[in-house]
């Protein structure tokens, strides 16, 4: 009997969604195959998820069933997390309302580096374009940084600064892309605290926070500029 496959993270309110997906999926690429639907807000943080398995028989019956998925990752510190914290245009902990009243009547091309507000994303970075304040979350993927890590002609780069430096050129952003020229520095210095911590993660790795001689909320606190990434996922029941 064939049969399509729609895996999603189900929460409250997403089984429309998800059927809606696959007839889409079924309209386009006719009855065969299988397609993957990925969580809608981001990777879970957990590498044991419970997902549902939409499945329409040869008789056109959709029905639902519950599946079990085991997801890997790789914990890494940011690779270059000193030299961000050395930048006058990184202004660490800010929403994106703080940063539009610094950017307010500001030029085009003025933009800061800031922490981002969502957890599943590190930074962002807010600037002037078309006289507005905008705003653009740095997504990774495979160890390297992009503002779109789903599409591979995006420009990215292994560290946030070689991102940063190359969206300072306007002749390389298309019109939709960040152009970041003129750097809004900051007025006022980290805490001894965060400095230290970007010292320290400039010289270990993540697991090797673990094998310091230190409380755990400083080791929780050392680990918190770090990125996930997946490397795989196993179904668990067969």
């Amino acid at each position: 009997m064939d049969s399509q496959r729609a895996w999603n993270v189900l929460t409250h309110g997403d089984l429309h969604f998800l059927v809606q997906h696959f007839h889409w999926h079924q309209h386009q690429h006719g009855p065969q195959g299988m397609f993957t639907l990925t969580p809608r807000n981001g990777d879970t943080a957990s590498s044991n998820i419970t997902t549902v398995e939409l499945e329409v028989d040869a008789q056109g019956t959709e029905f639902l069933r519950q599946a079990h998925t085991q997801v890997d990752y790789l914990h890494c510190l940011v690779p270059d997390l000193l030299n961000i914290t050395k930048c006058s245009f990184y202004w660490g902990k800010m929403d994106r309302y703080e940063a539009e009243r610094l950017l307010e009547n500001r030029p085009d091309g003025t933009f800061l580096l800031r922490d981002s507000a969502q957890e599943e994303y590190l930074f962002s970075v807010s600037f002037r374009r078309y006289n507005r304040s905008l705003h653009a979350r740095i997504e990774q993927w495979n160890h390297r940084f992009s503002f779109d890590s789903h599409d591979p002609g995006v420009y990215s780069s292994p560290t946030i600064l070689g991102l940063i430096d190359h969206y300072k050129n306007p002749e390389l952003c298309m019109f939709f892309e960040p152009t970041l020229t003129l750097p809004l520095h900051r007025n006022s210095p980290f805490t001894l605290q965060h400095l230290s911590r970007a010292v320290i993660c400039s010289n270990i790795t993540y697991d090797g926070v673990n094998e310091l001689n230190l409380p755990r909320a400083l080791k929780l606190y050392l680990k918190e500029y770090h990125y996930k990434q997946r490397i795989r996922v196993r179904r668990l029941d067969g």
